[in-house]
């Protein structure tokens, strides 16, 4: 407590320091103080919006070395992301976290353009799916998000709006680096008429990849050597996206996306090839009437294929495919929404529909060393049903106060589900549940430049049809078992801020308590209940130096989640401007009757301490140069630190450079990990990953308008 309150007062002061350095800038910099974002269903002006926001603009994520999406988000408040590049992990490592929330499985909600980009079948992100030139903004919403977005937006709502056609325009991007990095990108557009416009944007991007796994680590009190089989890993991926942005009239406006995405990857060994392809079908029609009204149509398509090969080290020095998984997956939504703007008390109203549905399975065939199938084809997968409804109301009851209600009643069902993994559970009943979220949020601004702001929410997040049915074995990490009667996880919290802004500066203090429920955990199987026909050694496998756990999914655990956030983004003068950002979590167990020594430990892959800043200078002539700065506190892969499942404390810095050759023409060096940083970022109980080491990445930028 007694952190945090000193951290209170840092902040506060550096405040005070920025608005003294403040009144002297050019407000008209920083062009976040204009963007309009949709935290609620009815968009409004950034620093007037009653609840803990941030917006990261296009020009903020090009000007720095990311790779991916992810990369620029860590520098957010409340943001807790694996800490490796969107390269180098397997694509169901990119559990990520927000608000406290362990890293054990995703619980917020990452939207593009409305449509979820979280994996419908495991939950995690594939941050390469969003290429980054086709980005206009990102916005944060911390807190409970579903009461308007539904499931799984327990910690809050990413959500990423793509560029529209604005006029006739053409940029590429072309860059090559360390490790045989490469990306490459275009967007095009092209204004038809007033009426109608096309856009086309294309991202390749890949990387030799450098060496992800350490010489040796320690977990679970033994020594574990790296085989001389490990590999760099390396990556590519490919995205293609056609978008149609149509006006017939001035009251009808749409839109319509078409995306695909494909990936591969050889991870850590030789044979550890996991193939990925995505298509995504999108689409938005809205009609606004005289009266502030307005009726807004969604509708969304997704078809995924995922191919995973999984090796098993036969020795120290050979290897073998144990196991190849085959998961396709489809994933349609839509929503009706009516928003009301009024001219009284109560100023604007929305009421909505909307209804998600999934089906996925996934196909494994497991492997002897004689490359025989151990047993037949396993299949783990079902379907899932979302259907929700949600209203929302914001008021003025008062001049300076502001209050936005908001609430939804969910229902989902799942069913048609399936777990052959032997024993086999046999016929699975559907199962279905509901819930009522409801959501406050108020704000009262006491002078024209602070402001008070508090909130309480409800949330829930679904389990996956991973976690649901999937069972999963694997020779060089375990088994993890499924579960068809888990119930939904929930959450429970509340925030008080304080909202800080003057032309060229906005800033916000944020505390906030959560406690969640219901908790998706894993119990220890015991060894009755190993499996005998897949060769998988639970416990420590002398053959191969590694220790093997062997868990099934539970509703186990209760948690609480409580800290404080600090963001300030202000233009100095004289073409610098500088972000500084501070997250400070205690997220501890509270109870878990399968684990009591957990009780009191951290939840996993949560640092208690996040600061990160960024400092960037344009000079008259055109020239830019900046740095992003980051430092986090260590972490626990589980919530046993003796385990050793440490993920390293670390300091890294980023550094970028543009020059104009043209106006048209601009060549640009990024730099991560400046001094080259060397620290573990992830390390959830098998072969520990790496953080990104010292990387150059230079290129040019071709801008016609």
């Amino acid at each position: 407590m007694k952190s945090m309150l000193l951290a209170s007062a840092c902040a506060l002061a550096l405040t005070e320091a920025a608005h003294a350095q403040t009144t002297r800038a050019n407000a008209g910099a920083n062009q976040v103080d204009e963007v309009v974002v949709t935290a609620s269903r009815t968009a409004e002006r950034l620093r007037e919006v009653p609840a803990s926001v941030s917006v990261v603009p296009a020009a903020q994520i090009k000007d720095t070395p990311a790779q991916g999406l992810n990369d620029t988000l860590r520098l957010v408040p409340g943001m807790n992301l694996t800490m490796i590049g969107p390269d180098v992990g397997h694509p169901t490592a990119y559990n990520e976290g927000m608000r406290g929330l362990p890293t054990t499985e995703t619980r917020f909600l990452v939207l593009m353009d409305g449509v979820p980009v979280n994996d419908p079948f495991f939950g995690y992100i594939q941050w390469n799916r969003i290429p980054l030139d086709n980005i206009d903004r990102v916005e944060i919403v911390r807190g409970g998000g579903s009461p308007l977005w539904g499931n799984t937006a327990m910690g809050g709502v990413v959500n990423v709006i793509t560029r529209a056609p604005a006029s006739t325009e053409l940029d590429v991007d072309a860059a090559g680096g360390s490790y045989g990095s490469y990306r490459a990108s275009a967007y095009g557009a092209y204004r038809v008429s007033d009426q109608f416009a096309l856009s086309l944007n294309t991202a390749f991007s890949g990387t030799a990849g450098y060496q992800t796994t350490p010489a040796s680590w320690t977990s679970y009190g033994s020594t574990t050597l790296r085989s001389p089989v490990y590999t760099p890993t390396s990556f590519n991926a490919r995205n293609v996206g056609l978008r149609a942005d149509f006006e017939p009239t001035s009251d009808l406006t749409g839109f319509l996306v078409v995306n695909y995405h494909s990936n591969d990857q050889v991870l850590s060994t030789p044979i550890g090839l996991d193939s990925q392809q995505t298509w995504t079908y999108s689409g938005q029609l809205k009609k606004t009437f005289g009266n502030g009204g307005a009726l807004t149509v969604t509708a969304f398509h997704d078809d995924s294929h995922f191919v995973t090969n999984n090796p098993h080290l036969l020795s120290f020095t050979t290897e073998y495919n144990s196991n190849v998984h085959t998961t396709p997956v489809n994933d349609t939504g839509g929503s009706l929404t009516w928003s009301q703007d009024l001219p009284s008390i109560l100023k604007s109203y929305s009421l909505g529909v909307d209804v998600h549905a999934i089906s996925g399975e996934d196909d494994a065939q497991y492997y002897l060393p004689s490359g025989a199938l151990a047993a037949p084809t396993i299949v783990g997968g079902g379907k899932q049903l979302f259907v929700g409804g949600f209203a929302e109301v914001r008021l003025e009851p008062v001049k300076r106060l502001e209050v936005v209600g908001s609430v939804r009643y969910q229902y989902y069902r799942n069913y048609d589900g399936v777990d052959t993994f032997p024993p086999a559970i046999g016929a699975i009943p559907a199962s279905s549940k509901t819930s009522t979220d409801p959501r406050v949020n108020v704000r009262y601004a006491l002078t024209d430049s602070f402001a008070l702001r508090g909130a309480y929410y409800q949330s829930f997040r679904a389990p996956t049809l991973d976690q649901l049915y999937r069972t999963y074995a694997d020779t060089t990490a375990g088994i993890y078992e499924g579960n068809p009667f888990l119930k939904p996880e929930t959450l429970e919290g509340g925030e008080v801020g304080l909202d800080f802004n003057r032309p060229g500066f906005r800033s916000q203090l944020t505390f906030y308590s959560t406690t969640i429920t219901n908790l998706i955990t894993q119990r220890n199987l015991v060894p009755s209940e190993y499996p005998t026909t897949l060769g998988v050694v639970c416990g420590y496998d002398p053959a191969t130096f590694a220790y093997l756990t062997c868990t099934r999914n539970i509703n186990a655990a209760s948690a609480l989640a409580r800290g404080m956030e600090f963001e300030a983004d202000w233009t100095i003068g004289h073409g610098v401007t500088a972000g500084l950002a501070y997250t400070y979590t205690d997220s501890r167990y509270t109870s878990n009757p399968e684990d009591p020594t957990a009780v009191g430990e951290r939840l996993e892959g949560v640092p208690m301490h996040n600061v990160s800043g960024h400092v960037a200078y344009q000079a008259p002539a055109g020239w830019r140069i900046a740095t992003d700065l980051r430092w986090v506190s260590k972490s626990y892969g589980d919530a046993h630190p003796d385990d050793g499942l440490i993920q390293n404390a670390h300091f890294v810095m980023d550094v970028s450079g543009s020059y104009p050759l043209t106006h048209y023409l601009q060549v640009y060096v990024q730099i991560q990990n400046l001094t080259n940083s060397r620290y573990i970022a992830q390390n959830g109980g098998g072969a520990p990953i790496l953080g990104t080491p010292f990387e150059v990445m230079s290129g040019f930028r071709l801008t016609l308008r």
